[in-house]
């Protein structure tokens, strides 16, 4: 149930020889006082506010209840500890609402342990289990937290008796209720899901599962429907993959062995992304920056490691260097962080985004353009002022589909099967490319 690549010793010769990536990330002090801790998972809750989960590098098995927080963009970072009242209680995921407040979700490492739900209201120093959530079952495994704002939230664990183990709250935690197995699919024979393994977007939440499916849900958790994906298990030794939206309907499914998938339905279908471009997405994390275009993927894998970003959905990609990177997470285009190893007492182990390549074209060309409704049926409009020399309509993998003058102010694309396409349009001194949905 718990997934986490190994995190090998060799990764600390990548931290003290390779420079963390000019112009995209800075390294900062995670404040873990052990070599080779660091954050494997992140949840930001605005511009300045972001806390995380630490972790031992060298045996991830070992059990770390300890949080870092920033209060200052991820500048200086100071570390805590989870005080849950049984040291033995693995950390499953986390979820931020501001510098004071934040909940933790805690698994059972051994059978006379009780994992469930803890709260804190006082920025870490002290923690609360909320016993409103049952989790009562001696399997019961919680697996994902998630607040969708102050009084909304859910909880997520494996199934007990065939029924997924799911809690929402409408009141800040005062009270959970337990949604009927009515609501969301039974899961398969063996079928578990896994820590923090979650996306989300607006009211949307995605979870994924041992047997390679997608749990989801566009209503806070109160409903949820189930997708097969290219995947047969997300979080297998051999074979697992990592998933994030960028919108509630456009997401981008990631392999260990790099190879991308991308949907615009939600998750229901999936088609393979052919990259280009000089670099490569990497197997452990993948993060879009919400409400873009821009994606960045990291790996921590020695054999596999480094970060790099696309700011067309995935198809190109730009490397930005081959450090170990563990866990991605963005709040905006300006906002982002990667977790990995303190090379020694109290220096290192989290990564700033601080460049500004993933920062949304605002080219006088870029806001000059309109290209709408997207998605489209059927006739795709194009309004800008500028002139245009033409129009290019291709596919993830860059086959030209159809090409048109620049005069063109409405492209049918009657002849152009179901699927994500890029378009691009052509002046005399600049271009512009838009991902289009075609229905």
């Amino acid at each position: 149930m718990f997934k986490m690549k190994q995190l090998l010793l060799l990764g600390l010769s990548l931290i003290l020889s390779i420079p963390a990536g000019a112009q995209f990330w800075v390294e900062r002090d995670s404040d873990f006082t052990v070599p080779s801790s660091g954050i494997s998972r992140f949840s930001i809750v605005d511009e300045n506010v972001v806390w995380g989960i630490g972790y031992d590098g060298l045996n991830p098995n070992n059990n770390v209840q300890r949080f870092s927080k920033s209060e200052d963009g991820g500048e200086t970072w100071d570390s805590g500890q989870f005080v849950l009242g049984e040291v033995g209680l693995g950390i499953s995921d986390i979820s931020a609402l501001s510098a004071t407040m934040c909940y933790v979700a805690a698994y059972p490492r051994d059978s006379d342990h009780q994992g469930g739900l803890w709260q804190t209201v006082d920025g870490g120093d002290s923690w609360t289990m909320l016993t409103t959530t049952q989790f009562s079952n001696s399997n019961s495994f919680p697996n994902v937290v998630h607040f969708f704002n102050d009084n909304e939230g859910i909880v997520i664990g494996d199934p007990i008796n065939n029924q997924w183990e799911l809690y929402t709250t409408q009141d800040g935690g005062a009270t959970f209720t337990a949604i009927s197995p009515a609501n969301i699919p039974a899961p398969q024979a063996g079928e578990t899901g896994y820590l923090a393994q979650k996306t989300f977007s607006g009211d949307s939440i995605w979870f994924t599962t041992s047997n390679g499916r997608l749990f989801h849900s566009t209503d806070k958790g109160m409903n949820w429907q189930v997708y097969d994906t290219p995947v047969s298990d997300f979080g297998g030794v051999d074979i697992n993959a990592d998933v994030s939206f960028g919108n509630p309907t456009r997401g981008i499914l990631q392999t260990n062995d790099g190879t991308l998938y991308g949907t615009n339905d939600a998750g229901a279908t999936w088609q393979l992304i052919v990259i280009s471009g000089t670099g490569n997405p990497y197997g452990d994390n993948i993060a879009y920056v919400p409400g873009t275009n821009s994606i960045v993927s990291v790996g921590s894998d020695p054999d596999f490691s480094g970060s790099s970003y696309s700011r067309d959905n995935g198809v190109t990609w730009t490397n930005i260097n081959t450090r170990q990177y563990v866990d991605v997470a963005f709040f905006n285009e300006t906002t982002g962080y990667s977790g990995g190893f303190t090379s020694d007492q109290l220096t290192g182990g989290v990564f700033d985004y601080t460049g500004s390549v993933l920062t949304v074209d605002d080219s006088a060309f870029a806001k000059a353009v309109s290209l709408y409704p997207n998605p489209t049926n059927d006739v795709l409009s194009i309004q800008t002022d500028a002139p245009l020399d033409r129009i290019v309509v291709r596919s993830l993998t860059g086959i030209i589909l159809k090409e048109a003058s620049g005069n063109t102010q409405r492209l049918s694309l009657q002849d152009v099967a179901s699927g994500l396409y890029l378009v691009t349009l052509y002046s005399a001194s600049d271009t512009y490319t838009q991902t289009i949905i075609k229905n």
